[in-house]
């Protein structure tokens, strides 16, 4: 493009073809999206969710002892394989061709529009559906870890609850619960987490909490009766 380096007309025309382009796929009916035919003639910018999409309908049919690939496997790798050919080779060659045949010319040509706003298509759509896939992937590892925290709390919760069931037991009085602490039991000393314990003589029962600096909004609470026939009563809560 003879004299235009700094000319932003031809890249602003190749946005808004893009965008038109984004435009009229949006258009396409549900019908025509999850056919056959769509999978396999329109081009993904992103073909490695569509890759691990395949390997795990893969591993589904090979634990449940199915030998055969079924067509909408076939299918796909035919998907896959289109839009691999397109994004690397026959956008790039109508950039390229497109560009060599406006280096003589005053305007650039169709071919170089068409691959272009392609190109851009393609870039802008791989960093979008990119950043979305890094979003959801750091926020299941969040809530992964959110509820590990849960199982934790619950398990550690429960085994305090035995040791305390253990020492109420053993009191000859039980006026003596009160003497009660989770600050004398080992496991709570050295645990990451905060405790509460409230003991009432009067009807036998002790209640512990549990709460954890990781998770603000969750608290797990036992009511232990060791005298009741029902011993353990667990509850939890989630405050916002």
């Amino acid at each position: 493009m003879k004299g235009k380096t700094n000319n932003l007309l031809p890249w602003i025309s190749s946005i808004l073809i893009a965008i038109i382009i984004i435009g009229a796929l949006t258009l396409i009916p549900d019908s025509v999206t999850h056919s056959n035919a769509y999978n396999v003639l329109v081009p993904n910018s992103f073909p490695s969710a569509q890759v691990l999409g395949l390997s795990v309908i893969e591993s589904i049919n090979e634990f449940s002892g199915e030998t055969e690939v079924p067509s909408y496997y076939k299918e796909s790798r035919i998907g896959i394989a289109v839009s691999i050919l397109f994004m690397f080779v026959i956008i790039p060659f109508l950039f390229v061709k497109g560009t060599l045949q406006s280096e003589k010319r005053e305007n650039p040509t169709a071919l170089w529009y068409v691959g272009s706003a392609l190109l851009l298509l393609v870039i802008s759509t791989s960093i979008i559906k990119g950043g979305i896939k890094m979003s959801v992937h750091q926020n299941t590892r969040d809530s992964a870890q959110i509820s590990r925290t849960y199982d934790l709390m619950r398990t550690e919760l429960t085994d305090v609850s035995f040791i305390v069931v253990e020492q109420v037991l053993e009191l000859n009085d039980i006026e003596e619960m009160s003497k009660i602490s989770t600050e004398n039991i080992p496991e709570v000393k050295k645990s990451d987490y905060q405790y509460r314990m409230v003991t009432n003589p009067q009807d036998t029962s002790v209640t512990i909490s549990i709460s954890s600096n990781q998770v603000s909004d969750f608290t797990a609470t036992t009511i232990i009766r060791p005298y009741s026939d029902q011993i353990f009563k667990y509850q939890r809560t989630y405050s916002k």
